[in-house]
C-alpha cells in the first residue's frame, strides 16, 4: 500500500519515494507490471526483466525505506513535506448495444505529510479532485467524474500512523490500501480510500503479516464515504471488514503468501498465491507462479446463498529487454469472482474484463518491454491477449470472450517536464453471438508529480 498512488511518475528518483504508508497492506514498490492484474499494471511501468516484476502478495507486503525523522513536534509539522500530482485523463468508451462513454477531466491530488516525530508518530493528508473538463450527458459511465458527468473533491486521505517498534506500523482512519481484492484500483481520476485501522510487521527480512478492520470505503468517482457492503451493493445493511494476511520468502527467488477478506454477513474471499523465480545464467530469467481464491456467502448472507473458486498459472520469461507471459485461470461453475473493493489479483484481470464468469476457462499472452537496448530512451509498452470460454448452455452459459490490451507509455527522465509520464491505453473486447456486445476503449493520460517542498 502506498501512502498517495504515486503510479505514474518515476518514483524510483522522486523525494516522495522516500515516505511510506503502512495499512493493511503496505507499500506499492518500484518494481514493474509483467501481464499483471489490471490494479497493479495501471499503476506500474512495462518490465523488460524477470527481476523488474511484482506480484499481488508482493505488490502488498513489502518493507518501507528509511523514514526521515525529527526530534521535536516543531519541526515535524515545519519540516513536512507537500506534494502535488496533476492528472489528465480522457476516456471513450464503445459499445455495440449500449450507451457509449466518453469524459475528459483534469484533476490530481495535494498531499501533506509530516516526518517522523521521535520515531514514533506521524500524521499525513491528501485532497482528491476530479474536474470536468468534457463529458456529455449521455454519455456517462467512465468513473472520472461522478454519476452525472459532475466534479468533486474529497479528503481521501486523513491518518495518524505510529511506530510501536521498528517496522511494526498502526494506522488509524483514512487511507490508502493495495491488497488483493482490497485496494485503491487507481485506473481512473482517483483511487478508492478505505477508513479503518490497520497494522503491519515488516521486522522480519523473509517473514511480513498485516492484520486490519475497515468499516468505510470511498469508491474511485465519489465523494463520500460508505459502508463496506453500501458500496457492495446492500442496501441499509452498513457491516464493515476484518482482513489480515501474510508473506513468506524462503529464498530470493521463492515466496508464498495469502491474504483473506471477511465481509461481516456478506462474503469471505481468501486468496493464495507461489512463485518461483528459478537461477538462471546469462541474460535469460523465468518465473513460475500459480495463484488460488475461494470465495463464499457468510454470516446473514446479505447478497444471498453462493460460494465459488478460481485458480491461475503463469509462466513467463525474459530476455534483452523483452518478458513472454503465459498464463490460464479457470472459474468455477457455481459463479463467478466477486470484488467490490478493489481490482482483482487475476492473472487474466484486464483493462475491462477479468475472465472470471461462472464456468470460465480463459488464458492470456502477454509482451512487455523497457526498450533497455536501445538505452535509456523513457519509452515502454505492453501487449495482452486473452481469450475466455463459458458453458454453452445451462445458467451460467454467456458469450465467449477475448480481449487485446496495447499499453504505450513515455516518461521525461529530465529537464523541466522531469515527472512528466504520458500513457495511451487501448482495449478491444470482442463476443462470440448476435447477444455479445463488443467494447472499444481508448484512454489518455497524463501525470505530473510536482515536488512544492
Amino acid at each position: 500500500m502506498n501512502h498517495r498512488p504515486h503510479d505514474y511518475p518515476d518514483m524510483k528518483h522522486h523525494p516522495s519515494a522516500q515516505r511510506y504508508t503502512l495499512a493493511l497492506a503496505t507499500l506499492l514498490g518500484t518494481q514493474s507490471a509483467l501481464a499483471a492484474s489490471e490494479y497493479i499494471e495501471s499503476e506500474q511501468p512495462p518490465a523488460g526483466d524477470i527481476d523488474d516484476t511484482v506480484e499481488p502478495m508482493e505488490f502488498a507486503l513489502r518493507r518501507p525505506a528509511p523514514a526521515r525523522v525529527f526530534q521535536t513536534l516543531r519541526d515535524t509539522l515545519r519540516r513536512g513535506s507537500l506534494d502535488l500530482q496533476l492528472r489528465n485523463y480522457y476516456l471513450d468508451r464503445h459499445r455495440d448495444d449500449a450507451p457509449d462513454s466518453e469524459a475528459w477531466a483534469q484533476g490530481g491530488w495535494l498531499g501533506y505529510d509530516t516526518p517522523w516525530w521521535n520515531k514514533r508518530l506521524r500524521l499525513g493528508v491528501t485532497l482528491y479532485t476530479s474536474q470536468k473538463l468534457y463529458g456529455p450527458q449521455d454519455k456517462d459511465g467512465t468513473l472520472l467524474l461522478k454519476p452525472g458527468q459532475d466534479s468533486f473533491s474529497v479528503l481521501g486521505e486523513a491518518f495518524l500512523e505510529a511506530q510501536p517498534a521498528e517496522n511494526v506500523h498502526l494506522k488509524l482512519y483514512r487511507q490508502a490500501l493495495s491488497a488483493p481484492y482490497l485496494n485503491r484500483q487507481d485506473n481512473r481520476m482517483i483511487p478508492n480510500t478505505f477508513e479503518g485501522l490497520t497494522l503491519i510487521d515488516t521486522s522480519r527480512p523473509q517473514f511480513a503479516y498485516a492484520f486490519g478492520q475497515l468499516q468505510r470505503i470511498k469508491t474511485r468517482n465519489s465523494s463520500r464515504f460508505e459502508s463496506m457492503t453500501e458500496a457492495a451493493g446492500i442496501e441499509d445493511r452498513h457491516r464493515g471488514v476484518s482482513a489480515g494476511g501474510f508473506r513468506y520468502s524462503a529464498t530470493r527467488g521463492f515466496n508464498l503468501g495469502a491474504f483473506n477478506v471477511y465481509g461481516w454477513d456478506f462474503m469471505n474471499t481468501l486468496y493464495a498465491e507461489v512463485n518461483s523465480r528459478p537461477h538462471t545464467e546469462g541474460d535469460w530469467d523465468i518465473q513460475f507462479s500459480a495463484q488460488y481464491t475461494d470465495q463464499r456467502a457468510v454470516g446473514d448472507e446479505l447478497a444471498g446463498d453462493f460460494d465459488t473458486r478460481s485458480y491461475g498459472i503463469k509462466a513467463a520469461t525474459s530476455y534483452l529487454g523483452i518478458v513472454a507471459t503465459l498464463a490460464y485461470t479457470s472459474t468455477a461453475n457455481n459463479a463467478g469472482i466477486r470484488s467490490p473493493w478493489g481490482g482483482k489479483p487475476s492473472y487474466l484481470s484486464l483493462m475491462i474484463e477479468d475472465f472470471d464468469r461462472a464456468g470460465e476457462d480463459a488464458w492470456l499472452i502477454g509482451l512487455s518491454s523497457d526498450f533497455s537496448g536501445f538505452g535509456d530512451n523513457g519509452f515502454s509498452a505492453f501487449v495482452n491477449y486473452a481469450r475466455g470460454d463459458t458453458p454453452e448452455s445451462r445458467r451460467t452459459a454467456s458469450p465467449d470472450q477475448s480481449e487485446l490490451d496495447i499499453t504505450v507509455d513515455y516518461r521525461f527522465r529530465a529537464g523541466v517536464l522531469q515527472g512528466l509520464w504520458i500513457r495511451a491505453r487501448s482495449a478491444y473486447v470482442d463476443r462470440d453471438g448476435d447477444t455479445g456486445n463488443d467494447i472499444r476503449d481508448h484512454r489518455v493520460i497524463l501525470n505530473y508529480e510536482v515536488p512544492v517542498f
